[in-house]
């Protein structure tokens, strides 16, 4: 079998690799958002006299929730809901807003595909699922943009994209 390599779509040095500093504030704040996002939930079910006592997320599809006046078959959806949000709100920021979440647009920076023009959905779920990968193992896949010349996470190596700074 032959390899062929893969022409890059951007050449040159037209770009300036984002700062660790930002990509992690970015991150912080799209987190603060979805904390922001949970707790909406939590007052929307409380105003239908359904009241989340409990709430712990573990993982995507390992969510621990007990709700009073709340039939079972709610919690389960609700659950599934609760674990895919971080996944879907940053798959579709990066999809519908061009690389961007909010927190990567309040400080002026943006996800591009290595290899295309523009971000495709599967690009941009790739890359949303890769943040879970890279925080097993307590974080070692954010922390290889240390040492990556070109300040690669795992995410990033796993959807195939690089975080650039946007011209002022």
């Amino acid at each position: 079998m032959n390899y062929h390599a893969r022409d890059e779509f951007h050449h040159g040095n037209d770009f300036v690799l984002a700062s660790i500093r930002k990509r992690m504030f970015a991150f912080l704040v799209d987190w603060i958002i979805l904390i922001l996002l949970y707790a909406g939930i939590i007052v929307l079910f409380g105003c239908f006299n359904m009241h989340i006592s409990k709430i712990n997320i573990l993982g995507v599809f390992d969510v621990e929730m007990e709700m009073e006046n709340t039939p079972s078959y709610l919690i389960s959806v609700l659950k599934i809901f609760v674990g895919l949000l971080p996944f879907a709100y940053f798959t579709l920021s990066f999809y519908y807003f061009d690389g961007q979440s909010v927190g990567k647009r309040l400080l002026g920076i943006k996800v591009l595909s290595l290899y295309h023009e523009h971000l495709g959905l599967w690009h941009c779920t790739e890359r949303s699922l890769g943040y879970f990968a890279s925080a097993l193992e307590f974080g070692f896949g954010y922390f290889q943009a240390y040492w990556n010349p070109n300040r690669m996470s795992l995410h990033d190596k796993i959807g195939e994209t690089i975080v650039i700074e946007l011209p002022r």
